[in-house]
């Protein structure tokens, strides 16, 4: 039962990933112009055959503006995601398997920036410099290195005694090869994967946040979940799906990917012991 209940949540999630990834893809290819989109004589309209969603306090239709809100976290969540993961894998296992100054510099290094408080430091360099979304992603990915760094770094070291990798190094086997392949592809992939989606869900976050709060996010009028759940703030007791359907595609979208993180590296992890 418990199998079965995980392999569910397993294609749930999936679906809900794979649904985000096309239509994340799809989303720059289709024309838009926001500001041609007002149009006042269909304002808080319902959902119907001719908007799907609804429309919104500016007469905008609700279904196009959710898959053009996508541009604003898509690449850079996947960008974040990339750097995060590949800088913070690579430190871990310089840290887990090298010993000596390089180590010590590397921790050293790891340390400083895990101090760093993520959301107040994306604020404070979001107002030192011109924010965008692309500068968010990249300090949240900065950020979330040391995490990964830490989890691969104890992985590596309690593989580092294993008998199949002292075979694969009385074989003579280069220490890069060992790192790379055996240890951080075939050993650390689950955890990798985990922290990668980890990342993502973060970037959507703190995109939206920021989007919502308007000062250092996507304003208007590109569109962006976070700054289309803003219109709460100005239809408060009026039609609820300008702000209630890209707030449920928030959530849906966080959990579908941290649930399909954890839940496909629990079966990697399986299918490695």
């Amino acid at each position: 039962m418990e199998a079965r209940g995980a392999r569910l949540g397993l294609w749930a999630s999936g679906a809900v990933v794979a649904i985000v990834l096309a239509v994340g893809i799809v989303a720059p290819f289709v024309a838009y112009d926001p500001s041609d989109a007002v149009n006042y004589e269909e304002q808080l309209l319902g959902p119907s055959a001719a908007h799907w969603l609804g429309t919104d306090g500016q007469g905008r239709d609700i279904a196009m503006r959710l898959l053009k809100g996508t541009e604003a976290f898509f690449m850079p969540g996947l960008a974040a995601a990339a750097v995060a993961t590949v800088f913070g894998a690579l430190a871990g296992a310089v840290t887990g398997y090298v010993g000596g100054p390089l180590r010590s510099v590397v921790l050293g290094l790891l340390q400083l920036v895990d101090t760093l408080p993520r959301l107040v430091f994306i604020i404070l360099v979001c107002t030192i410099l011109n924010p965008s979304i692309y500068l968010i992603a990249g300090v949240a990915a900065v950020l979330f290195v040391p995490n990964i760094a830490t989890v691969v770094r104890r992985k590596v070291e309690a593989l580092a005694s294993d008998d199949y990798i002292l075979a694969h190094i009385a074989h003579g086997f280069s220490a890069p090869r060992i790192l790379l392949y055996h240890i951080l592809w075939l050993q650390c992939r689950p955890l990798l994967i985990r922290q990668a989606t980890y990342v993502f869900g973060y970037v959507l976050f703190v995109e939206t946040a920021l989007s919502y709060l308007g000062d250092y996010g996507v304003q208007e009028p590109t569109p962006s979940w976070g700054n289309m759940v803003a219109q709460t703030r100005e239809l408060a007791g009026q039609a609820p799906w300008p702000w209630l359907f890209p707030a449920v595609a928030i959530v849906l979208t966080i959990s579908g990917f941290l649930a399909f993180g954890n839940l496909l590296a629990r079966r990697e992890e399986e299918a490695v012991r």
